[in-house]
């Protein structure tokens, strides 16, 4: 008999702006992975990371293919918590009006604790 393996806590930060390279898109991949290896997954977003949920981003100017619509199937993956920096945003003039999905808004204290209650932190 084998023992099943304990889920862990997955931590996938994204603290880069979209299309800028394609450090979102492999997180997004690698969360989506991660999720899909049953690991209990969870999002934050930093920095130019904010960028990333925007609503009505275009790929015009880029060769990357437009990605971020994929985060409104994060559901589909059973990858329900994703957290937004408050003062990430507020710097960028973005507010949750702006975002793609529902995000939960961290301040520094929920950012580090939340970082410390993971078995693993991805930073892209």
């Amino acid at each position: 008999m084998s023992a099943r393996k304990r889920t862990q806590k997955w931590l996938y930060v994204f603290d880069k702006g979209p299309y800028s390279s394609m450090a979102g898109q492999e997180a997004l991949d690698a969360a989506l992975i991660g999720a899909s290896f049953d690991q209990h997954v969870s999002l934050l977003f930093l920095y130019d990371g904010v960028f990333q949920l925007k609503q009505q981003q275009s790929t015009a100017n880029t060769p990357i293919k437009q990605y971020t619509k994929t985060f409104s199937a994060l559901a589909d993956f059973d990858i329900n918590n994703a957290y937004v920096h408050d003062l990430s945003m507020i710097a960028r003039g973005l507010t949750v009006d702006d975002l793609m999905i529902d995000a939960a808004l961290a301040n520094n204290a929920d950012v580090q604790k939340l970082i410390a209650a993971q078995d693993r932190v991805f930073t892209f």
